[in-house]
């Protein structure tokens, strides 16, 4: 009975284990306030909330004058992300990278008209990908309900 209970807890626990680890990691979303100053620069406070709600991480950036595409190398596909330039010319990311064009251009389309008229203040969200919520959840109550099986491994 040994033999087949340390399978079974290794994998209910493991499934468990993995799939929040993903949801960690991948249910965040961010949350940007940008204040336009006297000098004519914006202060940009971006923070990361785990499910759109708890905040896990926040950083500020000063003197934000634009936002822009940038894209890597592409050697092994194309990643995109928008990032903020300062008026010193240093850039910061906005955000996570993208595979596909399109979230990164419809973040920029949304923040520099903004930035661009001089806008007092800019809020922009972007919400987490629930589905990676259902896929992974999906996923891991399904590996965790099969777990059982491992324990019918050996009869006859």
């Amino acid at each position: 009975m040994k033999n087949r209970l340390i399978p079974f807890l290794a994998m209910f626990i493991g499934s468990f284990c993995f799939g929040l680890l993903f949801i960690v990691v991948f249910m965040n979303g961010t949350e940007i306030n940008c204040t336009r100053q006297a000098n004519e620069t914006y202060t940009c406070n971006v923070r990361t909330l785990f499910f759109g709600k708890i905040q896990t991480f926040e950083r500020t950036r000063e003197n934000v004058v634009d936002i822009i595409k940038e894209r890597d190398s592409c050697s092994d596909g194309c990643g995109y992300r928008a990032e903020f330039v300062t008026s010193e010319g240093s850039q910061f990311p906005l955000s996570s990278v993208w595979t596909d064009e399109g979230p990164v251009l419809a973040q920029i389309n949304q923040i520099r008209p903004q930035m661009q008229s001089g806008a007092p203040s800019i809020t922009y969200a972007v919400e987490p990908p629930w589905w990676v919520l259902y896929l992974i959840g999906g996923l891991t109550v399904m590996s965790m309900l099969l777990s059982p099986l491992s324990l019918l491994k050996g009869r006859r």
